[in-house]
């Protein structure tokens, strides 16, 4: 953990590098003599280079602050803008429910017949059942063999027949 004595800075990393490159140079120069006219001059465009950075940090800064300080006003009017919206769906939900009370209302008659239909429909249901139950009666009576001493009965038919 950090302790309060202790700074801390966001820059870019490419200036640094080229500090250290600057001063890996120099740390390589130093068995061999070294200009003391081009080490001032190169620690002074070192530090004008910190100079620069740390003002481009401050206004960075300042910028961020000013956009922090205009949030809370936007997130007011975003609220205030949520809670009407909310209440137009309240209010649009509690009209939908008038209006369906009073469709509900209107289509009772029809629901009243729709139920008289399908009432009608299951007697005719019933009826077709009983019909062919009594169909199945039937073909099982003339599907029966004739016996041997009866004659099927004569149709009416028949004596019409001979004079043709």
């Amino acid at each position: 953990m950090p302790t309060e004595e202790e700074e801390f800075e966001l820059i870019p990393m490419s200036p640094l590098r080229r500090l250290e490159r600057r001063l890996e140079k120099i740390e390589s120069t130093k068995g061999s003599g070294i200009d003391v006219k081009e080490f001032f001059s190169q620690f002074v465009e070192i530090v004008k280079l910190n100079q620069q950075l740390v003002d481009e940090l401050a206004k960075s800064s300042d910028a961020l602050r000013i956009e922090i300080s205009k949030l809370p006003g936007r997130l007011d009017e975003l609220i205030n803008d949520i809670s009407e919206l909310i209440s137009f769906i309240k209010a649009s939900a509690g009209a939908e429910s008038a209006e369906a009370m009073a469709a509900g209302a209107n289509l009772e008659p029809l629901l009243k017949k729709m139920d008289a239909l399908v009432e009608g429909n299951k007697k005719i249901v019933e009826s077709n059942e009983s019909m062919m139950i009594a169909i199945d009666n039937l073909s099982t009576k003339f599907k029966r063999p004739v016996r041997m001493g009866m004659r099927p009965p004569r149709s009416r038919l028949s004596p019409l027949r001979k004079k043709f």
